[in-house]
């Protein structure tokens, strides 16, 4: 014989019989995140382009008043203060206790971020003068795609593998022609 009871589970013969409410709570959705629907990742990509466009012609601007490293300084600076920020928010103020242990677990390519942005914001400081901001964006999209491909093609940085298939091949063909036209017109 089974005895149910709304608050608690009885244990007869082995068989384990759920309450009604602990199941109830057991199919209730997993807590989600804004970060899980895919079409608000898509609309912070579309941000991020817009961003990442205007901040080269905004840094090469600054280059001119500033000087082109005083202007990478200002830059990344102003970058630091802005992600501390995001840094508190995220973290509602309260640093993780292990925070210094789980730096420290990083592997060591994982800390040359700074040094490749620096790399990129310089890049655009001393070419969109010279050949203007959307012939400098469209080779820097266009290298970055093929590059990125071959990070999932042979899983550099430890990014999980994916093919550099024939459509990818042909894609990068269509974007090593976009830039052309781009460059020439």
């Amino acid at each position: 014989m089974i005895h149910k009871n709304e608050s608690h589970t009885t244990d007869l013969s082995s068989i384990k019989v759920e309450s009604r409410q602990s199941s109830i709570r057991s199919i209730k959705p997993k807590q989600m995140s804004i970060l899980d629907n895919v079409f608000f990742c898509i609309f912070l990509c579309l941000i991020g382009g817009v961003a990442t466009a205007s901040q080269g012609a905004v840094n090469a601007k600054l280059g001119q008043y500033t000087g082109q490293g005083l202007s990478s300084t200002f830059v990344f600076c102003i970058g630091a203060v802005v992600s501390c920020i995001y840094f508190l928010i995220e973290v509602k103020g309260k640093p993780p206790a292990n925070l210094v242990l789980m730096m420290a677990k990083a592997p060591w390519w994982s800390w040359t971020g700074g040094v490749i942005g620096a790399v990129f914001v310089i890049i655009t400081i001393l070419t969109i003068p010279k050949l203007g901001a959307g012939t400098t964006t469209a080779i820097i999209v266009c290298a970055q795609m093929i590059f990125s491909c071959l990070i999932d093609h042979f899983s550099i940085f430890d990014i999980p593998f994916r093919q550099y298939t024939l459509w990818r091949g042909l894609a990068t063909i269509g974007l090593v022609a976009c830039v052309t036209i781009i460059a020439k017109f």
